[in-house]
């Protein structure tokens, strides 16, 4: 009985360790997909700022081209301001002019903003694009990793349910019977106990049922939860 004993005690070691590596495996895709998340979070903020350096260019360009059109405005009318016969013509000619005036320089204003900001952006940019890229790389090696360790996760599960089903098999049909009756009901069907507690239940133990443990003689279940109890000598 005590060889038996000792398989139960490998197939519950199995049975938890199975149970620790599902775990493991699922977690690792939520664990790579923050990963591909926090990666595109830091490519979008550079492109962000990529993107903003070319708005900022094209948006000058466009003030450049409002400025001549306003300066070839203005040249039309000084040139107007000559041939007009009445003063309201030529008031109006003046603050239409003035308008002009007023307009260009507020697109001038406009462009030195521009012009700052993207001092500013060229300050920053190569610094991001470098860290960027050291942050992408970094990530890109844990996502690597992650998926190694999958891997590797799932062929170490494979291995040991093909462990699990050998020492199984070697249980006699009554214990097999015991042990799959009792992992429908409690899940953790054995508990190894050094002292007068179930560490299932942590029902207290008789001591007369505690020394009949010791004698590992015959399979014995606590009366408090039903699982298979089994004596562990202290510190082995």
């Amino acid at each position: 009985m005590e060889h038996v004993l000792d398989i139960l005690i490998k197939i519950q070691n199995l049975d938890h360790e199975i149970k620790d590596t599902k775990i493991q495996i699922d977690k690792i895709p939520n664990k790579i997909a923050t990963l591909e998340k926090e990666t595109e979070s830091t490519k979008l903020a550079l492109e962000e700022k990529q993107n903003r350096m070319q708005d900022i260019r094209k948006t000058y360009k466009i003030k450049e081209g409002d400025i001549a059109e306003n300066d070839s405005k203005r040249s039309k009318l000084n040139s107007q301001t000559f041939a007009v016969k009445t003063n309201e013509e030529y008031r109006a000619l003046i603050n239409e002019i003035d308008y002009l005036k007023k307009a260009n320089k507020k697109v001038e204003d406009e462009m030195i903003n521009l012009l700052e900001e993207e001092e500013k952006l060229k300050n920053t940019i190569g610094k991001t694009e470098a860290e960027s890229k050291e942050f992408v790389n970094k990530k890109a090696d844990e996502i690597s990793e992650l998926k190694r360790n999958r891997e590797e996760l799932i062929k170490k599960l494979e291995q040991m349910k093909i462990s699990f089903d050998e020492y199984f098999n070697k249980l006699p049909d009554d214990v097999t019977e015991l042990y799959n009756k009792i992992k429908k009901v409690r899940g953790n069907v054995v508990c190894l106990i050094d002292n007068e507690t179930c560490t299932g239940c942590y029902a207290n133990l008789t001591l007369q049922f505690f020394n009949e443990l010791k004698k590992k003689e015959e399979i014995l279940l606590c009366d408090n939860c039903g699982r298979i109890l089994i004596y562990a000598v202290p510190n082995e």
